[in-house]
C-alpha cells in the first residue's frame, strides 16, 4: 500500500473512533485482562490504559476507506466533535459541585468568543486560570474538557476560565492564539468582578492549549504588560515540526508515535490545516525555540508514553537553565491526554489532582511573592 494512501486510511480510521458511541468506549467497557505488558524506555504502561488502547486499535484496524466519518465536510467535522465531546466526558471523571458555573461570552472586534467560568467552594480572593483545551485546533471545547476543568477547578482552589476557541480547519493560525490572548486579557480587566485580582491571572492548558498559554505569556511581555501570574502546562505542545523531523530530534516521537492516542496519522493530518503554508519552527507555534526570557513560574505535566515527551523535557530544561521557576512532573505510566483518563485509571486521578494541586500552591505562592516585591518597590 502506498503512503499517502495508507495514511488516508489511518486518517479515516480516526475520525471512526472520535464518532463511535461513547458509550462503547467508556471506562466500564474495557478489557479487563490485556495482553502482555507494554514495557519500554525504562517503563510499563498501565493496564488499563493498555486494554483502552487495544480496544481503540480494534475499532481502527475495522475502519475502511468507505466510511463516512470525514475532516473535509462540515458535517463530518461537527459530527466528529460532537461525538469526541461524549467520548472525552465518557472516559472522565465525575467531578466535585462547584459553588457556580457560569457561560459569557467575549466580544473581541467581529469574533464573539465563548467561556464558562467555575468557581469552586472556597471563600475569598482566588486565583484565576483562563485555561485553553487541548484537541490539535481540531476538536475539542468547552463541554468536552467541562469535567477536568471542574477537577482543575477545585483541586486547584483556583477560578477557571475555560476558552472556546476557533478551531481548524475553519479558522486556522494565529485565529486561536487570538482568541486566546483576548480571553486572557478579558479576565484581567474583569477580575475583580470574577472573584479573582488583575495581577493572580494564570494561562493553562493542555496539548494545543499548553502552547497557546505560552503564546499568550510572550504576547503579553512582548507588549510591555505584566505577565500572567503563572503557567499551568498540560502535556503542552512546544515542538510543532513535521513528524520526521521530530522522530530526528526525540527518542519519544520514535517509541510512542504510534499505538499510544497520538499518531503519525492525526499529527500529519492536523499540521497542514492548522498551520497552511507557516514555518513550523516560528517561536509561535513551536515554543521551545523562543530566545530566552524572564518567565512566569511554570508547571509542566507529562506522560511517560506520550510522542511529545522528550520536547516537553527539553522545554523544562531551557526554562530552568534560563533560570525559571518550573515545577516538572512526569508520570512514567500515561499515555498523552490523562486529564481526559481519570474514569479509566486511578493513576491518571492522582496525576491530574497532584499537579492541579501543586498548581494552586504555585499560582498562591507567585501571588505572595509579586505582592511582596510590589511592597518593597513602593517603600523605596
Amino acid at each position: 500500500m502506498d503512503r499517502s494512501r495508507k495514511l488516508r486510511l489511518q486518517t479515516v480510521a480516526l475520525f471512526s473512533i472520535l464518532i463511535a458511541p461513547a458509550a462503547s468506549l467508556g471506562a466500564s467497557d474495557q478489557p479487563t485482562e490485556p495482553s502482555e505488558p507494554i514495557s519500554l524506555d525504562g517503563q510499563t504502561l498501565d493496564p488499563a490504559l493498555q486494554s483502552m488502547l487495544e480496544k481503540d486499535a480494534a475499532m481502527y484496524a475495522a475502519a475502511d476507506e468507505n466510511d463516512d466519518a470525514s475532516g473535509d465536510t462540515a458535517e463530518g467535522r461537527a459530527a466528529t466533535r460532537r461525538q469526541q465531546t461524549d467520548l472525552w466526558s465518557s472516559r472522565t471523571a465525575e467531578p466535585p459541585k462547584m459553588r457556580s458555573v457560569k457561560d459569557e461570552e467575549i466580544q473581541a472586534g467581529d469574533v464573539t468568543i465563548p467561556v464558562r467560568i467555575y468557581r469552586p467552594k472556597a471563600s475569598g480572593v482566588l486565583p484565576i486560570i483562563v485555561y485553553y483545551h487541548g484537541g490539535g485546533w481540531f476538536i475539542g471545547g468547552i463541554e468536552a474538557s467541562d469535567r477536568s476543568s471542574r477537577q482543575l477547578a477545585d483541586d486547584a482552589q483556583a477560578i477557571v476560565v475555560s476558552v472556546e476557541y476557533r478551531l481548524s480547519p475553519e479558522t486556522h493560525y494565529p485565529a486561536a492564539w487570538n482568541d486566546a490572548e483576548a480571553a486572557y486579557e478579558w479576565a484581567v480587566a474583569e477580575a475583580d468582578r470574577l472573584g479573582g485580582a488583575p495581577d493572580q491571572v494564570c494561562v493553562g492548558g493542555d496539548s494545543a492549549g499548553g502552547n497557546m498559554s505560552i503564546v499568550v505569556t510572550r504576547r503579553q511581555m512582548d507588549k510591555g504588560n505584566p505577565p500572567p501570574l503563572c503557567q499551568i502546562l498540560y502535556y503542552p505542545a512546544v515542538d510543532n515540526r513535521p513528524v520526521d523531523t521530530m522522530r530526528e530530534t526525540y527518542a519519544s516521537s520514535n517509541l510512542f508515535g504510534e499505538g499510544f492516542g497520538l499518531d503519525r496519522a492525526f499529527t500529519d493530518y492536523i499540521l497542514p490545516i492548522v498551520f497552511p503554508g507557516e514555518d513550523l519552527a516560528q517561536p509561535e507555534i513551536s515554543p521551545l525555540f523562543y530566545e530566552p526570557r524572564k518567565m512566569p513560574p511554570t508547571l509542566i505535566a507529562t506522560a511517560g508514553f506520550d510522542p511529545l515527551r522528550d520536547s516537553e523535557r527539553a522545554y523544562a530544561a531551557k526554562l530552568v537553565k534560563q533560570g525559571n521557576t518550573v515545577i516538572y512532573r512526569e508520570f512514567p505510566t500515561l499515555i498523552h491526554g490523562f486529564l481526559q483518563h481519570t474514569a479509566v485509571t486511578p493513576a491518571a486521578v492522582r496525576a491530574s489532582r497532584e499537579t492541579a494541586q501543586a498548581a494552586g500552591r504555585m499560582a498562591r505562592e507567585a501571588a505572595a511573592a509579586r505582592a511582596e516585591k510590589s511592597e518593597t518597590t513602593a517603600a523605596d
